[in-house]
């Protein structure tokens, strides 16, 4: 069997806002989002993007928060996650966390392309690069026909880069993880994941938020397990 598709050799551009998108939003609506005030460019007005809770500092394994200054917090430092980076840009407050549970658990499409294409413009503004794959977290399909999508697949759509699919099955329905502690979650996702064909040397997996890190740290053993040797992590928002 042929391994997967081996990493990109430069880095791509994050996915820029179309014409049409512009063009959408002033014939609908042409109003901020959050406060209401005109926007004609964009759905969120400069100042409202400007106080979405950026996270600016933060431990490079899991992309937790840290007011140290320190490059890795004191978890990862005792018992490093599978993942050798993570890149999280808002911590899960203050109206992110809204907009993505509208997207994910009511199907508000337009509240995922939105923080994805701000995230994506954040990327291109840092310079940020991507020198693998995406690969969304997977869904186990009972769960994706109960939703209708993968919240994780369209953010890596969105996001732009070439993205891996059907590399990772999810062959267990593990129960909603929401409210249950950083053990619970990772003895539910026990096995959850099998390798279709053997992965890339290098992966960047996406999804909306990243909690425990449970659903990350399974996905990431098995992938080492096929032999991927280097695993970032792009979340668009960090529990705290």
């Amino acid at each position: 069997m042929n391994r997967a598709p081996s990493p990109i050799t430069r880095s791509p551009t994050w996915r820029s806002p179309g014409r049409l998108e512009h063009w959408l939003h002033n014939l609908l609506d042409g109003r901020c989002r959050f406060c209401a005030a005109r926007s004609p460019r964009h759905p969120l007005c400069a100042g409202c993007r400007e106080d979405l809770p950026w996270i600016t500092a933060a431990c490079r394994r899991c992309g937790l928060p840290l007011a140290s200054g320190a490059s890795e917090c004191a978890g990862c430092l005792s018992k490093p996650p599978p993942f050798d980076r993570t890149r999280a840009l808002w911590t899960y407050t203050d109206g992110v966390d809204r907009l993505i549970r509208a997207f994910k658990l009511r199907g508000d499409f337009s509240a995922g392309r939105l923080l994805t294409s701000i995230a994506a413009g954040a990327m291109r503004e840092r310079t940020t690069p991507c020198h693998a794959p995406l690969l969304p977290m997977p869904l186990h399909p009972v769960r994706y026909r109960q939703r209708g999508f993968n919240q994780s697949a369209l953010i890596a759509g969105w996001l732009g880069p070439p993205v891996i699919g059907r590399l990772v099955q999810r062959r267990r329905n593990t129960p909603p993880q929401r409210g249950l502690d950083a053990a619970t979650r990772q003895r539910n996702l026990s096995g959850a994941f099998r390798l279709q064909c053997p992965p890339p040397r290098s992966v960047v997996l996406v999804d909306d938020v990243l909690t425990t890190g449970a659903s990350l740290r399974e996905l990431a053993n098995c992938l080492r397990s096929g032999g991927t040797e280097r695993i970032e992590v792009i979340v668009l928002a960090r529990a705290i």
